[in-house]
């Protein structure tokens, strides 16, 4: 895959339950106290750990803060047995101060729903993200989108971690769209952005942008997705005179499409004024593509012009597989 070159140079960035309620203070942005449910004999291998913690750290009071029901105590003890060999007892903790009941098998739920607001602890998030890293990539993902939605709290590291996992799986369109959000953050909301990750994310998205103008066969679907990504300034804006321009190429391109789906089972081809119809949608999409670019092509980024590009290529591609008689379905 064309995206392979780049995973190397791009680190990841740091950033039966039942029986006893342990009670803490999350820090989900609200100052709200939640009720975090551990067994007792995980909640006794905590306590022993923060003791043994303590004796190499006496000032610390890790174990009275423990008792009291301190989210970051229990925290910072699951990272300890963690760093100490014990994987299993940290990963239950994590997810007892990380799941606020939204987790599933869909992870792109929690970018795609504007309404949801993470609830949990975003350190214990980050920190499942990473411990699912090299056994389960979409499980990996799910927290670090988790760590990246609450609400008036973006996480840098979570946005950028998110769009390297996003490339590993092949999804181009959504590695821009964190690796960006990463990069701009320090405009978006500068009092969660650290000067050298957003250098860090910066260089990332112009090395994956120059990957995708290089080497970015990615299939029409992926090219469109794309294209509101790849620009770091964000052009065209949305609502604005080129952002209604360039989406009326597209209304015409999901016309073809419409028009294609109707024309998919085996055997089948359009004809009559179903051809037609496709043929005049793809001629107007070719046509709204060409004056977009020419009248806009200063404002535009290298990689936005390699996929307006890209896409009257496949577009011509239909245009010719409907003149020899089939549906070109196969180009979406």
């Amino acid at each position: 895959m064309i995206l392979r070159s780049l995973l190397a140079p791009l680190a990841f960035v740091a950033a039966s339950l039942v029986a006893l309620p342990f009670l803490v203070a999350a820090d989900s942005g609200r100052g709200e106290t939640v009720a975090v449910k551990l067994d007792e004999d995980l909640y006794n291998r905590a306590l022993a750990h923060a003791a043994i913690m303590q004796q190499s750290q006496p000032i610390d009071d890790i174990t009275d803060r423990l008792r009291n029901g301190d989210a970051e105590a229990l925290y910072e003890v699951a990272k300890s047995m963690n760093d100490s060999g014990d994987k299993i007892s940290s990963v239950l903790i994590w997810h007892a101060l990380a799941d606020d009941g939204s987790e599933g098998d869909d992870y792109e739920r929690y970018d795609s729903e504007e309404g949801y607001d993470y609830a949990g602890h975003v350190p214990s998030a980050m920190a499942l993200g990473f411990s699912y890293r090299d056994v389960d990539g979409a499980r990996s993902l799910h927290y670090f989108l988790m760590a990246t939605s609450a609400k008036g709290k973006p996480h840098q590291a979570a946005m950028y971690n998110a769009g390297r996992l996003y490339l590993e799986l092949e999804d181009p369109s959504a590695a821009l769209a964190y690796i960006r959000a990463c990069a701009t953050l320090d405009r978006e909301h500068p009092g969660f952005a650290r000067p050298q990750l957003s250098i860090s994310c910066k260089k990332a998205y112009e090395t994956l942008s120059n990957e995708l103008v290089e080497y970015g066969d990615v299939g029409l679907e992926e090219a469109v997705e794309c294209f509101p990504y790849a620009h770091l300034d964000d052009f065209p804006k949305q609502g604005s005179k080129e952002y209604n321009e360039f989406h009326k190429a597209m209304e015409h391109l999901e016309g073809y499409a419409a028009q294609a789906a109707r024309a998919r089972r085996p055997g089948e081809v359009m004809t009559g004024a179903a051809l037609n119809r496709a043929k005049d949608h793809l001629s107007s999409a070719t046509e709204a593509l060409a004056n977009f670019r020419s009248s806009h092509r200063e404002q535009m980024s290298r990689l936005q012009i390699y996929l307006v590009g890209y896409v009257m290529d496949r577009i011509k591609n239909l245009s010719a597989k409907l003149e020899g008689g089939g549906n070109g379905s196969d180009e979406l």
